[in-house]
């Protein structure tokens, strides 16, 4: 049953996506444009010598930080986006009336998006490798698996945003201030050692950027998940840390919606 649901949420976000035609092509254009943006920008790069680490190609660095940045656009703005719209057009209210879990209901109308940002991350690397990027050492197995491992880190920030949108009926600044701290110090467009040694103590503090590094090491080296290690632990511990209080914060915000009547008013 619950995978029929699952399935119905995606066909749902489907159709909603397609009903905005210019806005679902958009999307596309404009992942497809990132990849030029970030070829020539490692042109220019090259032709200013400019290196970001001995044997590392810089296009190859800036579309893995690029593309996987994807997800950090989901969980800061799309999952709540999406929570508000749904909002918009009614549909929260009876479905949280129905046999569906909360979590379920309010979680679920984002699975398509998840969905095609992951399409797009991948359409983005495979744009790259015709563009040059050389991803001949890869380990895909350890780069799946921190792209796990990063996507549900992220969707419990999402989660904390989505249900502080639901309780104050607006987007949540907080965390599109994180997304745009993680583009920063997070390493998308240069490593992390450019930084100023007082700056680099902020990119500890994201997940994102743990989760960059184990990606760039398993695409550009080959690592495997016992050298990616510190990366996967620092994902596993800041979930544990997070999980609990997107947890918290979902219940309470509908157990206080449910009881004050608030769930269908925006």
């Amino acid at each position: 049953m619950t995978n029929l649901k699952l399935l119905a949420f995606f066909q749902h976000g489907l159709h909603l996506a397609r009903s905005y035609k210019l806005n679902f092509a958009a999307r596309y254009v404009a992942a497809f444009v990132s990849v030029f943006f970030y070829f020539f920008l490692a042109q220019l790069f090259a032709r200013h010598q400019v290196s970001v680490s001995p044997g590392v190609d810089y296009f190859t660095f800036v579309l893995i930080g690029g593309a996987f940045s994807k997800y950090v656009e989901i969980a800061m703005r799309t999952l709540a986006d999406t929570l508000r719209e749904e909002m918009l057009l009614g549909t929260i209210e009876p479905l949280l009336s129905t046999a569906t879990s909360t979590t379920l209901a309010l979680i679920s109308p984002s699975l398509f998006i998840l969905s095609e940002g992951t399409l797009l991350v991948f359409a983005q690397l495979i744009m790259g490798v015709l563009f040059g990027a050389d991803f001949g050492h890869a380990n895909w197995l350890s780069a799946i698996v921190l792209t796990i491992l990063l996507v549900v880190c992220l969707s419990c920030l999402g989660v904390i945003s989505a249900a502080l949108t639901l309780r104050y009926k607006r987007r949540d600044p907080i965390n599109w201030t994180i997304g745009a701290i993680s583009y920063v110090f997070s390493g998308v467009f240069f490593p992390i050692t450019a930084l100023p040694a007082a700056m680099q103590i902020i990119s500890a503090a994201l997940p994102f950027t743990y989760g960059l590094h184990g990606l760039r090491g398993a695409l550009l080296n080959g690592s495997t998940l016992i050298n990616l290690w510190p990366d996967v632990f620092a994902l596993l511990l800041f979930t544990a840390v997070l999980l609990p209080l997107a947890i918290i914060f979902l219940r309470g915000t509908t157990r206080y919606l449910k009881q004050s009547g608030a769930i269908g008013q925006y």
